[in-house]
Formats: structure tokens, C-alpha cells, sequence
């Protein structure tokens, strides 16, 4: 892996010193106060660096806040600089230890205004460098951690490389997810912060931290603030690696694509709406967000934020001419949803039905699975089964569980949420059967492969199971069934062998 940090650089986050000139009601009154370098990061306990400060037409200065084991030492506004030192320890050996956070200054001018500078800090514990493996997603699991990320690629593909004009988060689960991140440029590598989530009992004590749930889009820009690709940040409860399951069909990851778990048959609604994945179009590598509601109540979806904090919503927009229903517009267009049309096929692609765009021979540039994996292939659905416990079992014993266990020939078995889709039509969510109606009840199952259509050219073949509420014997498993490429589905990513 490459080196990861410099002990200073460059990030541009906060919002309070992106502008350089300050002016006050007089018009006449105008001033600067921005830290130089809006980051410094260093890797030894204790370690003291010089910050330098950009000012003018400021008389004084006066320390705001800090994180707590930091120390500032000095202000100096002859140099215009200020000194700090790192905690002597890390937080695991002293809790009161913050090893990131934020330092913020007050400046004042000669006519009392007051203006503040932000400045990053960070004693930097855990690192993880990820330039030398390009993807489309990253699957990230560590709390209290920063990782660098390669942004001139396309999916894994280590050929034609580009540079963008800016790097920044498009979309993210929650305002705090991506947090102190930086574009360089000159390196091609994006640097971000994934910090930690409190869990707490039912007093509200906080009995551990954990990483956040959640995922994030990362875009690169050209200089006509055009996308030119995406990357998708998956922050997810455990290492994916290690939790998967070997099956007789191949090693398949225990969550869906974009779950922060499995909820393995819990009936804790908690535990299933953590077990919704992302929905995907087939051939597209970009998420779209699970709803907001474990059973889809109302058929809300989640929103989320842009690295302002600004309340950013998924589009739909409709394949019915060859503008929107173009793989240049999904492209640059990661957070809209593209509807198909009658006159196409129900495709989202409104000319021609690309059935490259995913491979069931090899992995595509717009597979959407983290490095190491893969879209599967119906074959490998068809080597399993609805598990004969489940599926012998009274439908009330197993209808809240919200999924099913599939399972191969030899036992080994695996949980699937019944998590529906998000229709070629509308776009809303889709996840009910119709054998009782009051109501009826979220258990179908949408799974996408990788293979294109034999009875329908234009569409593709998804995985399909459906648990019959009233009478067991009427359960489905098709691992076969095709489906509008429209339609945003499940992903269970299989391990590449």
C-alpha cells in the first residue's frame, strides 16, 4: 500500500472558512481569517505542529474550542500562526482523549466584528489505504478510521485513468457519515473519516460505540461540474470477508449489497430494516436508498444529505427519449432512478438494450460489488433451495422474520430478506403478495443475477421467492425468473473464485 498521510494537508469541508473575504454591514470594513491548511493530522502522540492562519484587518484572537487532550501553546499574530499539540495518549488510554476534532478560533477587527476559522485535527490511530484497489464500492467496516480511496478510476479497471476537476460526496445516509474528507488532485486519492455511532440501553446509556450505518456516493467532476464517475461507500457492521457463507454455489456474502447486517431470522424490526441492501437497476453500478420504514410504511424512502448537510432526494426521471435513457445521463446522474417505457422494453436504456453493461462471464466495469465479487448468476441460484425447515413450517412461525433461509444440497443455508423492489413503472416500492388482504404482507424476494433474458431479449433474470402467508404449499423459489431491467432490485454478491 502506499503511504497514506502527510502530517499536514489540505481539507476543505467546513463551510465557515470556505470563503476568504469576510465582509461586514459597513461596506468598507473587509477582512480575512481562514487557517492556511485546514487540516492537520499527525501520527505520534504528543507531537506539536505550526498551523499558519491567513488574516487581515484582525486585532485579536481568542481560542473558541478544541478537542479534549489538545493543547493550542500559542497564538502568534506577528508570524500569524498557531501552535498545537497532539494528546500524549491515544483515546483506548485515556477515554477523555478526543483524537479527532475540530479546533475553532475567534478573530476580532478593530470595529468589535467577530469572525471564526476552523481547523481540523486529528491524532491519527487507524488508517486504511485503498488506492491499489480500485472499485466501484467499498465495503468499510472500522470505526475511527480514515481511508483513501482511488478517483481515477473506472470500477476496477486500472487502464485509462482520468483527473477531475473536484471530488465530493453527492449523496450520504446521514449528515455526519463521510466526515473531513479531501480531494488531492495530484495523487488521485480521496481521503475521508468514518467515525462511530453511540449504542445505548433503554435508560440512554451509552454502552458501546459502533460504526455507523450507512452508505455514501462518491463523485468526480469535470470542469463543466459534469459526473464523470462514482464510487459507492458502504459503511457496514462487520468485516465482509470473514462473515461469509461457503455454499455449494459458491461463497456468497452474508448481507446484501449495502446492508448493515443479517438479521438471520430475528423478528427484531431494528435488526430487519439493517438487513435491507440497496436497490440497483440491472447493468447500473449506483445505489438506491432502502426505505424509511422496516415494512415500508407509506412507501417513504430514506433521503440524505450532501457534505453541507443539505437534504438531498433520489430522482425519477422516465427512458422515453434517448437524452434520459442514455447511459451517458445514468452516468451522470447517480441518484436518479430511470423508469422504463412500453416503447422500449421497459428498459431504463431507451435505444438499444445493452446486455454487456453486466456479464455473467466475467465481472463488468458497472458491476456494483465490492472488489473480490460479483453479481452471480442464476445457475448459482439454482443450486439452492427454500430450506425444507422453513418451508415446512406453519406460515405465522416464520411470516415475521420478514425473509427465508435458502439452503444447498449438504444444509449450509443463508437468510434472505424479503425485500421487494422498486418498480420499472413507478419507482415506489413493490414487496407484497396477495393471498390475504388485511394487508397484505411484505414477503417477496427480487434478487438480481447477472444474465440477460432467453424468453425476453430485453429483460434479465433475477432471483425470486415468495412466502405464501395462507398456504405453504403455494411458496416460490424461481432462480430464474425474468424481469424489467427497469426495476431496482436486491444484490447478494457472490465471492469471484
Amino acid at each position: 500500500m502506499k503511504t497514506l498521510f502527510r502530517s499536514v494537508f489540505s481539507i476543505f469541508v467546513f463551510s465557515a472558512v470556505a470563503l476568504l473575504s469576510f465582509t461586514a454591514c459597513d461596506d468598507d470594513e473587509k477582512y480575512n481569517f481562514v487557517f492556511e491548511l485546514q487540516g492537520s493530522i499527525v501520527t505520534e502522540p504528543g507531537t506539536t505542529v505550526t498551523m499558519p492562519i491567513v488574516a487581515s484587518n484582525i486585532s485579536s484572537v481568542s481560542v473558541s474550542s478544541y478537542p479534549a487532550g489538545w493543547t493550542v501553546d500559542k497564538i502568534d499574530v506577528a508570524t500569524w500562526t498557531v501552535t498545537i499539540t497532539a494528546p500524549k495518549k491515544y483515546t483506548a488510554e485515556d477515554e477523555k482523549v478526543e483524537e479527532n476534532g475540530t479546533l475553532k478560533l475567534i478573530g476580532y477587527t478593530s470595529a468589535g466584528t467577530s469572525v471564526t476559522a476552523t481547523c481540523y485535527l486529528s491524532l491519527l490511530n487507524k488508517s486504511i489505504d485503498l488506492t491499489d484497489v480500485p472499485s466501484n464500492c467499498y465495503a468499510i467496516w472500522q470505526k475511527d478510521t480514515r481511508y483513501t480511496i482511488d478517483v481515477t478510476h473506472r470500477g476496477e479497471q486500472m487502464g485509462e485513468q482520468f483527473t477531475a476537476e473536484k471530488v465530493d460526496v453527492m449523496w450520504q445516509s446521514s449528515k455526519d457519515l463521510i466526515k473531513y474528507h479531501s480531494y488531492d488532485a495530484a495523487r488521485g486519492e480521496f481521503t475521508f473519516f468514518i467515525g462511530n455511532e453511540e449504542v445505548t440501553d433503554d435508560d440512554d446509556n451509552v454502552i458501546e460505540t459502533r460504526v455507523p450505518d450507512g452508505s455514501a456516493i462518491i463523485a468526480a467532476y469535470d470542469a463543466a461540474d459534469e459526473v464523470i464517475w462514482s464510487w459507492h461507500v458502504w459503511v457496514t457492521g462487520s468485516d465482509i470477508e470473514s462473515t461469509a457463507i461457503a455454499t455449494a454455489a459458491g461463497t456468497f456474502m452474508d448481507r446484501n449489497l449495502g446492508a448493515y447486517a443479517n438479521s438471520d431470522g430475528a423478528t427484531n424490526t431494528t435488526k430487519i430494516h439493517e438487513s435491507y441492501g440497496y436497490y440497483y437497476q440491472w447493468g447500473r453500478k449506483d445505489p438506491f436508498n432502502r426505505p424509511y420504514h422496516y415494512n415500508m410504511a407509506n412507501n417513504s424512502n430514506k433521503s440524505g444529505y450532501d457534505s453541507n448537510g443539505n437534504t438531498v432526494r433520489f430522482k425519477a426521471a422516465t427512458a422515453d427519449n434517448s437524452d434520459t435513457g442514455s447511459e451517458e445521463f445514468a452516468r451522470k446522474n447517480p441518484t436518479t432512478l430511470i423508469l422504463g417505457a412500453e416503447d422500449n422494453g421497459w428498459d431504463w436504456l431507451f435505444d438499444s438494450h445493452n446486455s454487456s453493461l453486466w456479464s455473467a462471464s466475467q465481472k463488468s466495469v458497472n458491476d456494483p460489488c465490492p472488489r473480490g465479487w460479483r453479481i452471480p448468476t442464476s445457475n448459482q441460484f439454482a443450486m439452492l433451495d427454500i430450506d425444507a425447515a422453513d418451508d415446512a413450517l406453519p406460515s405465522a412461525e416464520v411470516k415475521d422474520k420478514w425473509g427465508w433461509y435458502l439452503s444447498d444440497a449438504s444444509g449450509v443455508k443463508m437468510f434472505m430478506l424479503g425485500a421487494g423492489r422498486r418498480s420499472y413503472e413507478t419507482g415506489v416500492f413493490t414487496n407484497v403478495n396477495n393471498y390475504e388482504s388485511t394487508p397484505p404482507v411484505p414477503w417477496i424476494g427480487f434478487y438480481w443475477t447477472a444474465d440477460t433474458g432467453e424468453k425476453d431479449a430485453n429483460a434479465a433474470k433475477s432471483m425470486f421467492f415468495d412466502l405464501n402467508t395462507t398456504r405453504a404449499v403455494n411458496n416460490r423459489y424461481e432462480p430464474a425468473r425474468e424481469m424489467y431491467r427497469a426495476n431496482a432490485m436486491q444484490i447478494r454478491c457472490v465471492r469471484i473464485q
